[in-house]
């Protein structure tokens, strides 16, 4: 194993999905952004973001925003 996976007990790129992956969905929650202008600032584009925040969070991003601001909403 290298430095880096000892470090983070995993390679870099999977850290990078999860660290962009997180931020999307702390910057879906504020409910401020388009989907589409998240997606764009995190370097991707919104159909290639869009098809990677479902595999990683196992929803949509509109569909993670809803529920999200539902839940908060009800709280």
């Amino acid at each position: 194993m290298d430095r880096f996976e000892t470090s983070f007990n995993c390679g870099p790129m999977t850290w990078l999905r999860h660290c962009r992956m997180t931020l999307a969905a702390a910057r879906l929650q504020s409910g401020h952004e388009r989907v589409a202008k998240v997606a764009e600032s995190l370097g991707r584009t919104a159909t290639t973001s869009q098809t990677a925040f479902k595999a990683f969070h196992r929803v949509s991003p509109l569909r993670y925003r809803k529920m999200v601001v539902g839940r908060e909403k009800s709280a």
